[in-house]
């Protein structure tokens, strides 16, 4: 039995993390959780029956009774609590972006080899997805020549499923100084990864990116590695819709990020086209668990047209990648998703806001 600490109880770890953990009640078991928040703490703690509370993540991570960490807090802070909780011998799953600065993850890959032995996990949970992982089975057991890419991330975050489905608390109590500092450093973080010049509309889209567009290149690089060349950024509404032409090895690609919350749907996917295939990878939203997925394989066979469907899959990505965090902890092999794995995504996010600067 894994003695996990949860540090940061908001929206997505209500929804999400939490619900799941107490599915994997023989294989984790809550002791400790933190948060600014003390009504929240408090709700979690009696809710879940936790024992410890913190209102620091640090402080959890040095005094509770914990063999590993989960770290679901503000993104600004990811990289802190990773170290902290490597230099405590804990093991780590973070959550992306494990930090919002490539020079910090620099640092904290330099501090993880000092610890071979614990497992750092990061949390890009489209990779472990039934979907992805049967759409990667396909184009590697019969390879062909990919001739186009599109993929997409149009967005409804939360309110309108949220509403509907699981109840979600939401503090009153967070102090402003604590707010204000949270702020500050984020603002700290992204002067460091893409300059203190870098204009509003430039921040926005590279949080976007390091928010929500990191599940989708990360599982497109698992696929096809990393665009050699980035052509054209295109953004509207502040930077919250964002179109990036990319290059690959032999094609083109395009992706869209659309974050409206006045858009009700949920419309995220990777198209591969081959000649004569496509392959479809579609996700759900993850605000709804046990939805199901699929995989469509459309193929042209001479005068016909073959369609097939793989799924549905009814297995919630969130809960694969943590029944894996728990394999590494205990066989101790490393997961696909380390640290060194998302270097690739920041030094590319930075290479889309350089582009996006030239284009302005």
């Amino acid at each position: 039995m894994i003695k996990l600490g949860v540090i940061g109880l908001g929206e997505v770890s209500q929804l999400m993390h939490l619900p799941i953990l107490q599915d994997l009640c023989e294989r984790y078991r809550v002791t400790a959780v933190s948060d600014v928040s003390p009504s929240l703490v408090e709700f979690i703690q009696k809710k879940y029956h936790i024992e410890q509370g913190y209102l620091n993540g640090v402080e959890l991570i040095e005094q509770g009774d914990v063999d590993a960490v989960l770290i679901l807090s503000p993104d600004q802070y990811h990289g802190e609590y990773a170290a902290r909780g490597l230099q405590a011998g804990k093991h780590v799953f973070v959550e992306k972006p494990v930090t919002l600065c490539r020079e910090e993850l620099a640092e904290l890959i330099e501090l993880k080899k000092q610890y071979p032995n614990q497992i750092a996990m990061v949390g890009y949970m489209r990779r472990y997805a039934g979907p992805f992982l049967k759409g990667k089975e396909i184009l590697e057991k019969e390879p062909k020549e990919t001739g186009y890419l599109r993929f997409r991330d149009i967005i409804l975050e939360g309110p309108f499923y949220i509403g509907q489905t699981r109840p979600v608390f939401y503090p009153q109590d967070i102090p402003a100084e604590v707010i204000q500092e949270g702020n500050a450093r984020r603002r700290a973080h992204l002067d460091r990864a893409i300059g203190a010049d870098a204009s509003d509309e430039q921040r926005v889209t590279y949080q976007m990116m390091t928010g929500l567009g990191c599940h989708s290149f990360s599982a497109v690089r698992e696929l096809f590695g990393s665009p050699r060349k980035i052509h054209s950024v295109t953004t509207a509404a502040g930077g919250e819709q964002v179109i990036v032409v990319m290059e690959f090895d032999g094609f083109l690609a395009t992706y869209e990020l659309v974050n409206n919350q006045n858009v009700v749907q949920f419309d995220a996917s990777i198209e591969i086209f081959q000649l004569d295939r496509k392959v479809h990878i579609k996700y759900e939203t993850p605000y709804i668990r046990y939805q199901p997925a699929s995989v469509q394989v459309i193929e042209s066979t001479g005068m016909d047209t073959k369609t097939t469907d793989y799924g549905p899959d009814f297995r919630d990505a969130f809960q694969t990648e943590l029944n894996l965090f728990a394999d590494c902890i205990e066989t101790g092999q490393q997961p696909k998703t380390v640290l060194e794995d998302a270097v690739a995504d920041l030094e590319l996010f930075e290479e889309i806001i350089r582009v996006m600067g030239q284009q302005s």
